[in-house]
C-alpha cells in the first residue's frame, strides 16, 4: 500500500563509479579455506599475480647475481647473448631496457670486456652486440646458476604441470607481444 503523500524516489542510476565488475569465480580446493578470509582482487589477478611472481623469484636470484657483483641488466645481457648476437634493438626489448640505457650499458660491459660492438653483415645500419670469451664464461656459468634456481622453483610442481606453466607463459608473452 502506498501512501500518496510520499513522494516517489526515482531509481538510482548506474554510473560508470558505481558499477564494480563481477568477482572472478573462484574455485576452492582446500575445504579449510572455508573460515578464511576473504580473497582480495589483487589474490586473483593474472597481471598481479605474475608480477608478484616474478619479483619474488627474481629477487632470489638477484642476490646470487648481487653476490657475484653482476647487476640485473647485465645478467639479462649475458643470458640473452648466450644463444648468439644481437643487434641492439632487439636487445633493448628482450632485457626490458629503454636504448640509451642499453647503450650505457654496452659501453660498459664493454669496457670490461664481456661484449664486442659488431657490425651487421646484413645491414651496415644495424650494429650487433656479442659476447667476448670471459663474457661467454661468465654467461655459461650463471646460466647455470640460473637453471639450479629455476629447478629449485619448479620443484615442489610435477615435471608435466612444470612444462604446462612454462608453455603458458610462452604463449601469454606471444600473444601480447605482437
Amino acid at each position: 500500500m502506498t501512501n500518496e503523500s510520499t513522494p516517489r524516489r526515482a531509481p538510482k542510476r548506474a554510473t560508470p563509479h558505481s558499477i564494480k565488475p563481477a568477482a572472478p569465480a573462484r574455485i576452492e580446493t582446500d575445504p579449510s579455506t572455508h573460515d578464511a578470509a576473504p580473497m582480495r582482487f589483487l589474490d586473483t589477478y593474472l597481471a598481479a599475480l605474475l608480477a608478484r611472481a616474478s619479483s619474488l623469484i627474481s629477487d632470489e636470484f638477484h642476490a646470487t647475481l648481487a653476490r657475484k657483483k653482476i647487476s640485473v641488466l647485465q645478467w639479462r645481457v649475458l643470458a640473452c647473448l648466450s644463444d648468439g648476437s644481437l643487434p641492439m634493438g632487439d636487445l633493448g626489448r628482450v632485457i626490458l631496457a629503454k636504448q640509451p640505457t642499453v647503450s650505457k650499458l654496452i659501453d660498459r660491459m664493454e669496457a670490461a670486456g664481456l661484449v664486442v660492438r659488431q657490425e651487421d653483415p646484413a645491414s651496415r645500419r644495424r650494429t650487433l652486440v656479442a659476447l667476448t670469451p670471459h663474457g661467454s664464461t661468465l654467461a655459461a656459468e650463471l646460466v647455470v646458476l640460473a637453471l639450479e634456481h629455476e629447478a629449485s622453483v619448479l620443484l615442489p610442481f610435477a615435471p608435466e604441470t612444470a612444462k604446462i606453466f612454462v608453455d603458458v607463459l610462452r604463449q601469454l608473452i606471444a600473444q601480447h607481444s605482437k
